[in-house]
């Protein structure tokens, strides 16, 4: 379930922010980048020839005010274009549609979260006001066409996504500036080795930051959870070799004396003890096959029904999330066999302590 939920959150962060995000250098801490021109960018114009790159989009972010009839609030237009990866923010789509950014015309329609539109009491179709807070201030007045809800409070608290064109125009930049690039890479896992690589393709009055810098409290927290597994996988594995070992002691003592007899009729302790060790694995697969059918099961019975529910404000979504990753789920078992399997020779090695003359007489 960690994959599971690690994924999930991983999703959720990849709708707002690409894998490696590029902008112009700048001292601002401002959520507002610098204006950057992209058309003759190596790094833009050969995105197909360079083989790390998935997908690369540009977006433009500008800050301005929501206000209907009875509240306001803070919000950050992100404005995206044609090519924007619609893919993810799909799936998070709870009512209405995405802003049309194929027409011609400049889209006043924008996507906003549902904790937005629950705060300013908004549906789709709703008409709302954005003041641009600069020198002269600007409005516009709006469309909410769509509804979104990640369960990111980071991101959903201010994020609505718009149209680029409108955010080149309320900046007085012309259509070949953005505020930077988005780009997704062919395999996340090899991240730090990607942004190394692609570094060298992007001019020295840019820059480029790795999602997991960005957001490196999540990522963190990815860490933690990681190492928790971890630790909680070596309990298990410690507790099921314990009882295990147990199980074959108590089966040990409790046939003392067809020990003593087999001795007695000519089995050497080689023999005796492999007798017992095959008892053990025979268990031990048992044991597994019945676990993994079950655990398997509960997965899929979560995976489609959502049956364990979580705190979205806690967790950020609201069912544990399963996924299932069967190379690992083969290794933990072939893991698991070898230990226990190993385990085994601890005692059934107190077989050759066994005397036969003792071991028959014993009741």
């Amino acid at each position: 379930m960690y994959y599971g939920f690690r994924d999930a959150i991983k999703e959720k962060i990849f709708t707002h922010s690409a894998h490696l995000l590029v902008e112009k250098f700048s001292l601002n801490n401002s959520q507002e980048e610098h204006p950057m021109a992209y058309k003759d960018l190596h790094i833009y114009k050969d995105a197909d020839s360079i083989s790390e790159i998935q997908h690369i989009q540009r977006y433009a972010h500008k800050w301005g005010l929501l206000k209907t009839d009875s509240e306001v609030t803070g919000a950050l237009i992100k404005g995206v274009g044609s090519e924007y990866d619609t893919t993810l923010i799909w799936k998070s789509l709870v009512a209405g549609t995405l802003p049309d950014l194929n027409n011609e015309k400049v889209s006043r329609d924008i996507a906003v979260s549902k904790r937005m539109a629950d705060k300013m009491e908004l549906s789709v179709g709703d008409k709302v006001t954005m003041y641009f807070i600069q020198d002269p201030p600007r409005a516009r007045r709006l469309t909410v066409s769509g509804i979104y809800n990640t369960g990111l409070e980071e991101f959903d608290d201010i994020i609505a996504l718009g149209d680029i064109r409108m955010v080149q125009k309320l900046n007085n930049w012309g259509d070949s500036l953005v505020g930077g690039l988005e780009i997704y890479v062919d395999d996340f896992e090899q991240l730090d080795h990607t942004a190394e690589s692609l570094f060298e393709e992007v001019d020295m009055h840019l820059y480029l930051e790795k999602v997991t810098d960005r957001y490196a409290h999540f990522f963190d927290w990815f860490k933690m959870l990681h190492q928790n597994v971890i630790l909680f996988l070596v309990i298990i594995t410690f507790v099921a070799v314990f009882n295990i070992v147990s199980i074959m002691l108590i089966l040990i003592m409790e046939r003392t004396r067809m020990i003593g007899s087999l001795k007695a009729m000519g089995s050497n302790n080689r023999l005796v003890q492999r007798i017992f060790i095959f008892n053990g694995i025979r268990m031990t697969l048992k044991g597994l096959l019945i676990g993994n059918l079950v655990a398997i099961g509960l997965g899929f019975l979560q995976q489609y029904f959502h049956l364990i529910p979580l705190e979205a404000e806690t967790y950020y979504i609201s069912y544990v999330p399963v996924y299932f990753d069967w190379m690992t789920v083969l290794v933990l078992n072939l893991m698991l066999f070898a230990l226990i399997s190993l385990s085994l020779f601890i005692p059934t090695s107190i077989v050759s302590g066994v005397e036969p003359i003792k071991s028959i007489k014993f009741n």
